[in-house]
């Protein structure tokens, strides 16, 4: 019954919201059976909290009994009628015996409300080899593969070794579109790149590869203002073989565009809401897809507005630029169409340019340049790119 309070309490703490699930419970305990089994039941737990709790509400209607932690009940409900968890039948405590005399409706009403029905999940892989498993190429990112979730874990479970070499890469599609659509529209084979926010290094890694392979020469500066991940964005560039990057632990706008007078193309991800990021929009049980900002993170928006705008406008600086992609993990308008707008009208030097015409999802406003990834199967994205006129 400890293992069930504990889990209980983290599930408090990622509805308090007082951080992100993985990191709330990868702090908890080092036991990865411990982990794995409260990272499935809590993030069930939330995805389906109020009718877990109108559930739970409805036992207790016809059966009282003295516990008043509704989050221990929907923790040892989840475990217990799990379809997949065989152990469960054995479950014995107080508790679990009070449940297990309502069997029969708590599954009617788990299955009334969809709790179990299984929804596929996929992750993608940016693959510099073959698969070891089945898996689907991406129709636009080149060695970028889409995989069954449940083929992925069952193989990772028995190859632990998997991810630890430096052939692949879990990367989501929405991560990896900015470096892909950056490259595919460079023209100049000899360049300077600079990735002005790079920890922890994925779309720097994917240039570097990308660079390489399009013969593109030139180096490839890689900026992160923060000691600690400015360090594990180091050891992910050897891990993978980056030679062609220099990273670089400075604040981006306090670098002086003279010292890097070769720089024609940037990549700009700044700090963002992380609205659209899937495992967010998780934790915050949201389904809506709306733009507007809620009331309680209002402020916070503005201020990280206001820091993307200035961060744009720094790179206007450098005197050879001639291409800026943007991008966000966030859905909301006023870090995204809002800040490339602005950054327009300011800019007059400046146009956006039509970087994806195949892509079927536009910014939501006149320019139909922008690009917008749904919070779907792949999180939730915000992609523009400026070109200095001529």
């Amino acid at each position: 019954m400890q293992k069930y309070s504990q889990i209980a309490a983290l599930l408090q703490q990622c509805l308090d919201r007082k951080s992100t699930l993985k990191s709330i419970i990868l702090k908890s305990s080092s036991n990865q059976s411990f982990v794995r089994q409260a990272y499935a039941i809590i993030s069930k737990a939330i995805q389906h909290y109020e009718q877990l709790y109108q559930i739970v509400e409805e036992i207790k209607s016809i059966q009282y009994i003295d516990i008043f932690d509704y989050n221990l009940l929907i923790v040892l409900m989840l475990d217990i009628f799990n379809p997949q968890n065989k152990k469960a039948k054995k479950m014995g405590g107080v508790v679990a015996r009070y449940l297990k005399t309502h069997k029969v409706l708590i599954k009617q009403l788990l299955e009334q409300n969809k709790i179990y029905e299984q929804e596929k999940k996929y992750i993608y892989i940016r693959a510099l080899q073959q698969l070891p498993f089945e898996s689907e190429k991406d129709e636009h990112i080149p060695n970028l593969c889409k995989v069954d979730y449940d083929i992925y874990s069952q193989y990772l479970s028995k190859n632990p070794e998997f991810l630890k070499g430096n052939t692949y890469i879990v990367q989501s599609k929405s991560s990896a579109l900015p470096a892909y659509l950056l490259l595919r529209n460079i023209k100049n084979k000899i360049a300077d790149i600079i990735d002005c926010c790079a920890a922890p290094g994925n779309k720097t890694i994917q240039l570097s590869h990308y660079a390489k392979q399009n013969n593109i020469t030139g180096k490839i500066y890689a900026i992160e203002r923060d000691e600690k991940r400015f360090e594990i964005l180091k050891n992910r560039l050897n891990k993978y073989n980056c030679e062609n990057v220099q990273p670089l632990n400075f604040d981006f706008l306090t670098i002086k565009p003279r010292d890097y007078p070769n720089i024609k193309i940037a990549l700009l991800d700044p700090s963002c809401s992380g609205s659209g990021m899937l495992q967010l929009r998780m934790i915050e049980a949201s389904k809506d897809d709306s733009i507007e900002v809620p009331d309680n993170k209002k402020e916070q928006v503005t201020q990280l507005s206001q820091f993307q705008s200035k961060m744009l406008h720094h790179l206007t600086f450098f005197k050879k630029l001639k291409l800026i992609i943007y991008s966000t993990c966030s859905i909301y308008k006023e870090e995204n169409e809002d800040v490339a707008n602005n950054f327009l009208q300011l800019h007059q030097q400046w146009e956006s340019v039509n970087l994806f015409p195949e892509w079927p999802y536009r910014g939501i406003d006149n320019n139909q340049h922008f690009i917008r990834v749904p919070p779907k199967e792949s999180d939730g994205f915000f992609v523009a790119m400026f070109k200095r006129k001529q």
